[in-house]
């Protein structure tokens, strides 16, 4: 055994001797191929010619190297090897796993052929014979007719050694290839013979929602399994392509849709394929994200709900490579409960006492319709008499009700219908409710009294009228005007009342009850209306009654006799109307005695004799008279004389 002589510094000689330690590439079984053993040749100072030898396990030596050339023991296989001052380079013609001797081995070369330093040229030359009659197929994996659920890339190779690798791909609609991320099975055979050799297959098996809709290409490698094997091959390739779509899905619905809405408070929607996809797919219903669990064929029942009125669903077509865009339904609804409408008011009536009273007491009328009962919110409008309604307006929203108000204004007084018209928006239909409101209003004038064609109103100091004592006609209180029509509580003159039935009262004057006692009486009428404010309900007119004076007569003696030189006072007092004219005469003669001109309804008539004389005896005469007639009383007077009887026996004085 030689030794190598090294320089004093080991580590310093080491690293200038070996400094890269080369790797070896796979060779191909029959191909060429070279080994480099690097080594400072120059540094080497060896005891005889050999600077370095070529060896293989156990060890063997291959060919040895002196410094001018390189020979070795199987030259005749193709194995020859060169020299130069950075080391040597070993080629292999044809690499081989039988003759001389089977290469995949590791392969070192030993400076000065010194056993105990050794540079590694390769650990382990890998020899490998690429794949005999490669085939790659495209395999679509079908539960049911269109209904595919995987891919499965196949590669299969007669003979090749080492044991097979494969590699696949594959690429989306045209674009970059990727590598699949899942591990290839297998299935090696040796085959009978040496050197040895396999037949492998590998496949992988890619289900459907890893690919996703689009066309979808496949690019194998079938190679042997060696140090960066895939780099020795080509694609094998496999010419079939798979186009995965998604399914297509839309909605019916067998509930009328007006403008967006469904025309009620339910509704029933089918979803369904428009076309099946690959693989073969369902129409689902989704809200949001979520599916809706526990429907049938498809089938969803809707019911308006409230608190969620809008419902936003989705109708998609779904398989195993994803959901197709949706269809999407906003379930909106809209409905009008019929007899749902009401309308009221505080109250039925409304008095127009004056124009400031209407205006400080409006009445709202309210219109309301539940929340429930309508979707979505109406509008209304109002008609007062039926005769035209007002432009639609919006509703108050309150937490039961939509609802609007109308302020009536009446032209005049009377009942008015007052028409609420409630119209859903969107399906047109409507609903109307009506309310009778009564304006009530008094007259506008006092009642009349009438009385022999002459009529009268109000309270008024002119309102007389004269009539005659024993007057016989008719009295007639009337009221009219006012709504509802005012009528006559009753017509009153002094102690005689009558009360009307409706707006005439008729009082009738028989035999003497219209005397002098009436005379200045007031009659009055008075008027009722329902309201509260019929403030001039009441008319009174005073009698002025006419009749011929009431006279009464007297002196101022107990006895009708007098005696001479007496001086009697003659009273005469009347009374009537119009003021009556007294005179007092004597009835034998006719002399004047004396008058008074009435100024009054009572007058006053005074008259003193003068002395008396037998002459004196009369009967005096005491005559009131007015328009109405003439009235007389008589008073006899009697005068005794001395030695004369008087001429009117034991009673001288007698009234006629």
């Amino acid at each position: 055994m030689h030794r190598v002589r090294l320089l004093p510094l080991l580590p310093l000689l080491l690293s200038s001797l070996f400094p890269v330690k080369p790797d070896c590439m796979p060779a191909e079984e029959g191909q060429k191929t070279t080994l480099t053993c690097i080594i400072n040749t120059a540094a080497l100072s060896c005891p005889d010619l050999i600077l370095l030898d070529w060896s293989v396990t156990n060890p063997r030596t291959v060919i040895a190297c002196t410094p001018n050339a390189c020979d070795g023991f199987h030259s005749h296989y193709g194995i020859s090897a060169t020299i130069n001052n950075s080391g040597s380079r070993l080629s292999i013609t044809s690499v081989s796993r039988t003759e001389p001797f089977n290469m995949e081995t590791r392969w070192t070369c030993r400076p000065c052929s010194d056993d105990s330093i050794e540079v590694t040229a390769c650990n382990k030359l890998e020899v490998y014979d690429k794949a005999k009659n490669p085939n790659c197929t495209v395999r679509e994996n079908t539960a049911a007719p269109g209904d595919i659920q995987s891919v499965t890339i196949s590669c299969s190779t007669t003979k090749i050694y080492p044991k097979a690798k494969c590699r696949f791909e594959r690429r989306k609609n045209g674009g970059t290839f990727v590598t699949i991320n899942k591990t290839p099975s297998y299935n090696h055979r040796k085959l009978t013979g040496s050197p040895v050799y396999y037949s492998s297959e590998c496949s992988v098996d890619v289900p459907v929602a890893e690919l996703g809709e689009g066309t979808h290409s496949f690019s194998s490698f079938i190679y042997p399994d060696v140090t960066d094997g895939i780099d020795l091959v080509n694609e094998t390739a496999a010419s079939t392509t798979v186009t995965l779509t998604l399914p297509k899905a839309s909605y019916t619905c067998s509930t009328e849709i007006i403008l967006g809405y469904f025309n009620g408070k339910s509704a029933r929607c089918t979803c369904s394929l428009t076309s099946d996809g690959y693989p073969k797919g369902q129409a689902q219903w989704y809200r949001g994200s979520q599916r809706v669990p526990g429907l049938s064929g498809g089938v969803l029942d809707l019911i308006f709900d409230r608190s969620n009125p809008e419902q936003v669903y989705s109708c998609q077509g779904v398989s195993s490579i994803g959901k197709s865009s949706s269809s999407t339904l906003t379930a909106k609804f809209a409905f009008f409960e019929q007899d749902t409408v009401t309308i009221e008011s505080s109250t039925p009536t409304i008095d127009l006492c004056s124009e400031t009273n209407y205006t400080n007491n409006q009445i709202p009328i309210t219109c309301q319709v539940p929340k429930n009962k309508i979707y979505p919110a109406p509008i209304f409008s109002f008609s007062q008499e039926g005769v035209k309604f007002d432009l639609p307006r919006e509703g108050y929203d309150d937490t039961m009700f939509y609802q609007n108000q109308f302020y009536p204004s009446p032209g005049i007084s009377g009942v008015y219908q007052v028409t609420c018209r409630v119209i859903n928006k969107i399906t047109g239909k409507t609903q109307e409710r009506g309310t009778p409101i009564s304006f009530r209003k008094p007259p506008l004038l006092p009642p009349k009294i009438t009385i022999e064609g002459e009529t009268y109103q109000g309270v008024n100091a002119l309102n007389r009228i004269t009539l005659a004592a024993g007057y016989t006609g008719d009295r007639t209180c009337r009221v009219e005007g006012g709504y509802p029509k005012a009528h006559t509580t009753q017509l009153t003159c002094g102690s005689l009342t009558a009360t009307g039935g409706e707006n005439v009262a008729t009082l009738t004057f028989q035999d003497d009850q219209l005397n002098k006692d009436m005379d200045g009486t007031e009659c009055k009428c008075t008027g009722q209306h329902v309201t509260d404010c019929y403030n001039e309900k009441e008319t009174s007119l005073t009698l002025d009654v006419t009749y011929a004076p009431l006279i009464t007569f007297t002196h101022d003696s107990a006895s009708p006799e007098f005696n001479e030189r007496d001086t009697p006072t003659f009273t005469c007092t009347a009374q009537g109307n119009p003021p009556p004219n007294l005179t007092l005469t004597r009835k034998r003669t006719n002399k004047h005695l004396a008058s008074v001109q009435g100024n009054q309804k009572t007058v006053e008539l005074t008259h003193t004799m003068d002395p008396l004389d037998c002459l004196d005896t009369d009967v005096y005469v005491c005559t009131g008279q007015n328009k109405q007639g003439v009235t007389t009383i008589e008073i006899s007077l009697g005068v005794e004389c001395k030695h004369t009887m008087s001429i009117f026996g034991k009673n001288p004085l007698k009234a006629y």
